[in-house]
């Protein structure tokens, strides 16, 4: 039956009928439950309806979505084509097909619009590299979404992220309070930011972790919330989302850095410098401070940051020591200049992991 149907559709010209015979072979092939298709049968039947799925009309698109996006039935090639329609159409493709790859994905974190980051963020097999760019480029419901999903992985640089959004963030910082009291892999990973001594750790989330008390911090917020905006240990957070974003919308470390700067967080940068490039703090506050513009740009070739983020540093360096800002061109030049230049890259101690 359904081949003979096939037979027809490649003999039809007109995309009404062509439409008509899609909505009706694709009830027939997501109806025949007593025969599990082969591969080749998924393969056959996707690249038919990929070859006409231009010429077909909403209806057909919508039959599709209905029938299949939930379904293994298709190959990710048609999953991902329907991930490309409006919303209305491609919600159930992006939130549950198990067909969608990940580079669809991917695509959706970095173009896709917040409806569509969001269905993203609802997904069980999510990967690292596309829970950082969500985190990166959407808005925080995104986030929430992110955090509430328990399936969701977290990177170190996702989890540093979500806590420069804390530090004004109340509903962020009930976020990260509420997912550690769910996840003992998320808890894990703050209390070891945590015994780094990261000055990214808002003061109230410190003394949650240190004391165990995570769901007393969580109700606390969500009940002053109600209020608007709130004042937890002499910091003050935002009851809606704030402007802070990460730039450049990604979660290199570059990225992360220049947020930093942006933000006139040297002790953040700081820390995050020292354990990139594995050395003590004092060590890297000790150099940024000297006169010894050599060994500060050899110590920052080591973090392999960009010219852009370099000149970043050296204005924020400038702005943390009141120090003239007359000579960042020139030794932007001369970094330029190294970064060109073949470099051995240090191992990291054993013991101490690298922020990369």
């Amino acid at each position: 039956m359904i081949r003979e149907q096939l037979e027809q559709l490649a003999r039809i010209k007109e995309p009404e009928a062509r439409s008509k015979l899609i909505r009706t072979l694709v009830g027939e092939y997501a109806r025949s439950d007593d025969h599990d298709p082969s591969e080749a049968e998924r393969e056959l039947f996707s690249r038919i309806v990929l070859s006409v799925f231009d010429q077909l009309d909403r209806a057909a698109r919508y039959e599709l979505v209905v029938r299949l996006a939930k379904t293994d039935r298709i190959i990710s090639d048609l999953a991902d084509r329907l991930a490309q329609e409006d919303y209305e159409l491609s919600e159930p493709v992006i939130e549950c097909s198990p067909m969608i790859s990940q580079v669809a994905l991917m695509t959706l974190a970095q173009k896709g619009g917040n409806d569509k980051r969001l269905s993203v963020a609802r997904r069980t097999d999510l990967n690292e590299e596309v829970t950082d760019t969500l985190i990166a480029r959407s808005s925080r419901d995104v986030v929430h979404a992110l955090l509430n999903n328990i399936r969701a992985p977290f990177s170190v640089k996702g989890t540093l992220a979500l806590l420069i959004f804390a530090n004004t963030e109340a509903e962020v910082l009930a976020g990260i309070a509420k997912r550690a009291l769910k996840d003992e892999d998320f808890l894990e990973t703050q209390m070891l930011v945590l015994e780094t001594n990261c000055p990214l750790i808002p003061a109230p989330l410190k003394r949650a972790l240190e004391s165990g008390d995570l769901e007393r911090l969580a109700m606390t917020i969500e009940d002053l919330q109600r209020e608007g905006d709130i004042e937890l240990d002499g910091m003050h957070y935002s009851r809606h989302e704030a402007s802070i974003q990460i730039a450049n919308g990604e979660l290199s470390f570059d990225a992360i850095l220049r947020t930093l700067f942006e933000q006139s967080r040297m002790d953040a940068a700081i820390w995050l410098i020292s354990r990139k490039i594995s050395l003590a703090d004092e060590v890297v506050v000790d150099t940024l401070k000297s006169d010894a513009d050599g060994a500060i740009m050899r110590l920052m070739l080591q973090t392999g940051i960009d010219e852009k983020t370099y000149r970043d540093f050296l204005k924020s360096r400038c702005e943390w020591l009141d120090r003239s800002t007359r000579s960042i061109p020139e030794l932007v030049m001369r970094y330029k200049s190294e970064l060109k230049k073949p470099r051995q890259t240090a191992s990291a101690p054993q013991g101490k992991k690298a922020i990369n």
